[in-house]
């Protein structure tokens, strides 16, 4: 609280700096006026390089609970082979966005290569490009997914994901996708767009989600061959990625339930 300061409603933000205490202000956009009333939680200070401008984060949290009655749940499981997978079967693929990445790699390699000035500055208006294109996607996809008749949205917490990059190995090349793939901003455009629609987005442990049989409940690590997971347990069998997202779904109906 000390380092920053915001007042929603006069819409005037305080920031400690190495050169004094400075005051900013800004307008709060009236699509988020509804949320006045609620706690400032947290804000956070970003800086974006490529446009050179600040950006203020700020977190708010309501103890209005959704009625039970009237909960209808949606897990999503996001990941590799899909950029994300719904508890309902709406599957997200990936197989595009891989084409047009794919393509950005290599015009960046071959840039990177040549290293004149000129491949320098195409560079950047490459990176710039990729950035949008996935931010695009992101966009998209979270419209398509608080759009759906649902009125909480369960996700992962991935933000414990570090992946060891390798790139000779089929491994290596999974992580490629794992650490060039915004799955945080995927998350937050669902978060702020499901809010704005007076939905909420919960995220629960991501453990043996992919393991475990959304059937029975068996967990078994070879239980999943590839896309595929059939149970060893009961014999169930279905796609790897939808299982997963019932499972985020069944373990999210505990967390309201509680």
């Amino acid at each position: 609280q000390r380092v920053v300061t915001v007042n929603l409603i006069k819409g005037i933000a305080t920031i400690s700096s190495v050169l004094g205490r400075i005051k900013a202000q800004f307008k709060l956009p009236v699509v988020y006026e509804k949320y006045l009333s609620w706690k400032l939680k947290s804000s956070t200070l970003q800086f974006k390089k490529q446009t050179n401008e600040f950006y203020l984060i700020v977190q708010v949290e309501s103890d209005e609970i959704p009625d039970l009655n009237e909960t209808i749940l949606i897990g999503v499981d996001r990941g590799v082979n899909n950029i994300a997978v719904c508890s309902d079967g709406h599957f997200f693929g990936s197989s595009q966005v891989k084409n047009v990445r794919c393509r950005y790699r290599r015009l960046r390699a071959k840039l990177q290569s040549k290293g004149t000035k000129s491949a320098k500055r195409l560079l950047k208006k490459l990176s710039g490009k990729e950035r949008r294109f996935q931010t695009d996607v992101n966009h998209c996809i979270s419209k398509a997914i608080v759009s759906k008749p649902a009125t909480v949205f369960i996700l992962e917490d991935l933000s414990g994901i570090r992946p060891n990059k390798k790139e000779g190995t089929s491994k290596g090349k999974q992580n490629f996708w794992l650490s060039n793939w915004s799955f945080f901003q995927l998350e937050r455009f669902i978060e702020y767009k499901s809010e704005s629609l007076g939905k909420i987005t919960l995220k629960i442990d991501p453990a043996y989600t992919s393991q475990e049989c959304s059937a029975c409940g068996e967990v078994n690590k070879n239980s999943r061959n590839g896309l595929n997971y059939k149970c060893k347990s009961c014999g169930f069998e279905l796609n790897a990625d939808l299982n997963a997202a019932r499972n985020i779904a069944n373990r999210g109906m505990t967390v309201v339930s509680r």
